[in-house]
């Protein structure tokens, strides 16, 4: 008792320093209103990741939208991931997914190595529980090596934990248990204890999968002397080491043992993210009362069994319960549907035996695999050593030194032809940059130009409200201007900042005759990707100019951004004059007058799509009403919905 004292009273310590976080979290979640506010939602959905789930998808989702709505993509990103982890655990893989998919796409906008090492930890889980162990490798493998010197950490953890169960699936057991030691030292040095329990749990079931029964029975026995606390972890925790101890107890052919334990762990209601496991349970005491030759209890169990194998599309516990009512329909004499359930689970069987073989060969940094590049070598050392006469013949050695020499003059002939095909490449790309460059500096001074001739004109007309009006718009926008100059492509809002001050100050020109709507779908509001600077801006100038401008009572410009086969489509319409009245328009103007807004947009997208931007399409569509009036003009522009390029381009 008094070595137990402290250890009692550090865990209260521990418990009430968890309440006093949470009460500051929910302090700041219900008094902030600003970024704090995400912060704290996103620390909450963690807090209730194993008390409520429904509780932690609200926060998940009240800290993403926050996290968009203050600009800060690397909460934003977290959050995503975060949804991404409870829908995979709802059994939603599509929408789980989805969410990976966009999280890992802002971490490397970010360049948020550490997150992306921990999304590719959770696609490693969310492949595994699927049973597409190639691909759960790629991820958990990429994870690893970058966690590896990493200090420690629950992520790096988590990484260890799922790599070990899953080197334990493809029977690959001491490497399995190097990494769940791995873990272990993590979890000690990290001084969580459930983490360490957590540890101690994988290393048990290894024991139970090299049947050690006995040597697993032990160390559940001692996990359990730790005394897990009364919380839900704990509890979970508590229920695994239950049911595995009825299952080593039914191998080793202790009936009884193993039924006190699996009512144990029934007894203890299971949390959401946690109910697919009631299904082992039910198989052991299936399987406990077919051995005891009671018939009648053994079939329920092991239909439960069965429905729940099915509902999380557990390939491997499907089989498992198939091969256990094959025995039942045996034991009972029913041979009809005992060769139903044989078909069913050898056809099954030998599909997983063929993707597991294929997925085996693929695991390239496997330790059985080097292994077996070690054995060859050494067997190609051996034969080396044994034919050395035959090896150092005149003859052999002429063929030896000829296949040398051609194969280097092949490797620089190769090596000198690339390396030119680059160099090409890249200054080919660099002109384009410059172009590129060169004609969006000449919207600038363009656009800059005609902001200065509506002040003037208030000026003039001695409207001192409108030329401070205007001037004040005109010093904001300069400050956008100057803010977007060092970046070739900049976020869709900070482009659509820009053009709401631009249209601001066009309202005033117009004296209000001007009207201007934006509609952005949720989904790229969300995305908001990058775009080429000072893209959009030219052509709803061009809206106004040529089709708003020449109209005696004004009209409509309207903006709408939408997804299309993966890119983005930006529609700019207006109920102007149309492209041929305003081009008998712009004839009659002066030698002197010269428009570029057009003519500039349609040269920067032919140099975007050389220099990579190969989605970008840019094209005009005459407007009719149905009597084939002419009602203004419609501009298309297509960019592909990808962070292709870096934001210090």
């Amino acid at each position: 008792m008094v070595f137990l004292f402290p250890v009692v009273l550090m865990s209260q310590v521990v418990e009430k320093q968890k309440l006093n976080i949470l009460d500051s979290l929910l302090t700041i979640y219900n008094v902030c209103n600003d970024i704090e506010k995400a912060k704290a939602s996103y620390q909450l959905s963690l807090h209730y990741k194993d008390v409520d789930m429904d509780t932690s998808l609200q926060y998940a989702d009240t800290a993403k939208k926050l996290a968009l709505e203050y600009k800060d993509y690397g909460l934003y990103a977290r959050s995503l991931k975060r949804l991404g982890v409870i829908y995979m655990y709802s059994e939603d893989n599509d929408l789980a997914y989805n969410y990976f998919n966009r999280a890992t796409r802002i971490a490397n906008d970010e360049k948020d190595y550490f997150l992306i090492a921990d999304i590719q930890s959770d696609l490693g889980l969310f492949y595994q529980r699927k049973s597409e162990y190639k691909e759960s490798l790629n991820n958990l493998m990429e994870a690893y090596y970058f966690f590896k010197n990493e200090k420690s950490s629950v992520e790096k953890h988590k990484s260890l934990n799922r790599l070990g169960i899953l080197y334990a699936k493809l029977n690959q057991k001491e490497r399995s248990v190097d990494v769940f030691s791995e873990a272990l030292d993590v979890a000690i040095d990290l001084g969580e204890k459930d983490r360490e329990i957590t540890s101690y749990i994988n290393l048990a079931v290894i024991q139970t999968q090299i049947e050690n029964f006995e040597n697993a029975i032990v160390l559940y026995k001692k996990i359990l002397e730790k005394n897990p606390e009364n919380n839900l972890t704990y509890q979970n925790q508590k229920r695994t080491c239950y049911n595995n101890l009825a299952f080593n107890y039914y191998k080793i052919k202790e009936y009884d043992s193993s039924l006190v334990y699996a009512k144990k762990s029934l007894a203890i209601k299971p949390d959401k993210l946690f109910d697919s496991r009631v299904g082992q349970t039910y198989r052991t005491l299936g399987n406990v009362y077919l051995e005891k030759g009671d018939y009648k209890k053994a079939e329920p169990y092991l239909y439960k069994a069965l429905s729940i194998a099915k509902k999380y599309e557990i390939k491997t516990a499907i089989i498992d319960v198939y091969k256990d009512l094959c025995r039942y329909h045996k034991q009972i004499e029913n041979y009809k549907e005992a060769l139903s359930y044989y078909e069913k689970f050898t056809s099954m069987e030998s599909n997983l035996l063929n993707e597991n073989f294929s997925e085996q060969i693929s695991q390239i940094e496997s330790s059985k695999v080097i292994e077996q590049k070690d054995v060859a070598y050494a067997s190609l050392s051996k034969e080396k050593a044994d034919d050395k006469k035959e090896f150092e013949s005149n003859i052999e050695r002429i063929i030896w030194v000829v296949s040398i020499f051609l194969v280097a003059i092949t490797g620089i002939i190769i090596l000198y032809v690339y390396r030119n095909r680059v160099y090409i490449a890249e200054k080919q790309r660099q002109i384009s940059t410059m172009k590129l460059f060169a004609l969006r500096s000449q919207m600038n001074p363009h656009f800059i130009f005609n902001t200065i001739n509506g002040v003037q004109n208030s000026i003039l007309k001695s409207d001192k409200f409108y030329a401070y009006n205007h001037l004040s718009k005109f010093s904001q926008s300069i400050r956008l201007i100057l803010d977007n100059s060092n970046h070739s492509f900049i976020r869709l809002q900070n482009e659509l900042d820009l053009i709401k001050v631009y249209v601001d100050l066009e309202k005033i020109r117009f004296r209000d005759k001007l009207d201007f709507v934006i509609k952005v779908d949720s989904y790229i509001e969300e995305q908001n990707p990058y775009i080429p600077a000072m893209i959009l801006q030219p052509i709803i100038e061009n809206s106004i100019i040529h089709g708003i401008s020449n109209k005696p009572d004004g009209g409509l410009v309207s903006l709408e951004i939408i997804p299309f086969k993966n890119n983005l489509k930006i529609i700019i319409e207006d109920d102007g004059i149309g492209r041929r009245e305003a081009q008998k328009i712009k004839m009659s103007k002066p030698k002197g007058f010269l428009g570029i807004t057009s003519i500039n947009t349609k040269q920067r997208i032919e140099i975007l799509e050389k220099s990579g931007y190969k989605e970008a399409k840019y094209y005009f569509e005459d407007l009719y009403d149905e009597n084939r009036q002419v009602k203004g003009t419609r501009s298309i522009l297509i960019l592909p919905l990808k962070n292709t390029y870096d934001k210090g381009n």
